[in-house]
Parts: C-alpha cells; structure tokens; sequence
C-alpha cells in the first residue's frame, strides 16, 4: 500500500460543519413548539407568531449583510433570491389582517443582538448565521410551511415565506451552496470560527422557539 493509499480521507468543510453543529442543531429542531406547530397541536395564531419573530430577525440578517457585500469569502453565496423579508411582510399582511406584528420576544432581540454586533472584519461569522437560516429554510422549512399550511387551513398563497422565487430545484441549490463553503477563501482560523458561529446560532434559534412555547 502507498503513502498515499494509507493517507486518511479528508471530510469536506461543509461535512465538518454539519457535524459539528448537529448537536445544537437537534436541540433547536426538537424544542416543544416546533414539535407541537408541525404535529397539529397549535392553532394558526402560533404560526403567526413565529413569522412575526422571524420578520425582526430576517430584518436585522438582510440589514447585516450589507456590511459583507464584498467579502470575497461570500462571494458564492449571497443571493438576493435568498431574501425572505418581503415574503415575510406580505404573508403577516395577509394574516395579520392589517393588525401590526408583535414586537420581538427577548429571545429574539438577543438573536438580532448577536447579529448586529457582528465585527465587520469577521464574514466568517456572518456566514454561520447566513448557512444556518437560508439552508434551513430550504430544508427543514420546506416541511415547516407545508404542514402548518396542511394542520391551520393557511392558503399556498399566503406561504410565500417558504417559496424561493428563481431556485426552482432546492436540492442542486443547496449542493452547489455546500461546495461554495467548501472552496471559500477561509482561514483555518475563519472555519473554526464559522462553526463556532453557527453553533451559537442554533442555540440562539432554540431560545427563540422555546420563547413561544
């Protein structure tokens, strides 16, 4: 057998944030209000809440990222077909009933806290937070608008938050989104910081979920 040959195999950089971040990922998964919004067990109103605590948080994301526009190690990533805000604005419009969203939990305001004080010299941490919440939306997301659209009588034109205008096939996207982390100009340095970000950040989710049980 050659040096070669024997040399282990190296896991991808988007395979090592996946694994390590899948503990924190779990916890925020698996909280009691998801678990009872997707099994049934809330009524439409819980649905609302949570979009209106999204639309602060997606509000303070999108705002951030105009600090990173020219980060080359975004360069692959941002994608103005990826805003959720003004989905998030029309689908409150059209179940709110032109009542005005509610304010943002404490958990919330902590999330936004986190990223509006993201040093501008760190793209790596906004990264983690821009991987966790649009891949999660075309993930996990996808399930979360199709079954609260199924159990709380929602009309397909009123889940807006969960279609991306332009990314007809989620699956190609999303790969072609984990071989962008992998080829980013990071650091080792930058890596370990990105996953120590998005682990933070799916606490902070978990925190937000839990602030609405």
């Amino acid at each position: 057998m050659t040096a070669v040959d024997s040399a282990p195999a190296q896991t991808s950089f988007a395979a090592r944030v996946k694994t390590e971040t899948q503990e924190a990922h779990n916890a925020a998964e698996n909280t009691q209000f998801m678990g009872e919004l997707l099994g049934g067990k809330r009524d439409r109103r819980a649905y609302v809440s949570l979009l209106e605590q999204y639309l602060h948080l997606y509000r303070a994301l999108e705002a951030t990222e105009q600090r990173f526009a020219d980060a080359p190690e975004l360069a692959g990533v941002l994608d103005a077909r990826l805003n959720r805000v003004e989905a998030l604005e029309a689908d409150l419009a059209d179940l709110l009933d032109g009542e005005a969203p509610a304010e943002p939990t404490p958990a919330t305001a902590k999330y936004i806290e986190r990223l509006t004080a993201l040093p501008s010299d760190a793209p790596e941490r906004y990264f983690a937070h821009h991987y966790l919440r649009y891949l999660g939306d075309l993930s996990g997301g996808q399930v979360i608008g199709r079954l609260s659209g199924r159990h709380y009588e929602i009309p397909a034109e009123s889940l807006r938050t969960w279609r991306f205008d332009g990314i007809e096939k989620h699956k190609p996207y999303k790969d072609q989104y984990r071989v962008a982390l992998d080829t980013a100009p990071l650091t080792e340095a930058q890596q370990d910081a990105l996953i120590d970000e998005a682990q933070a950040g799916f606490l902070l989710a978990k925190e937000l979920f839990d602030s609405l049980a």
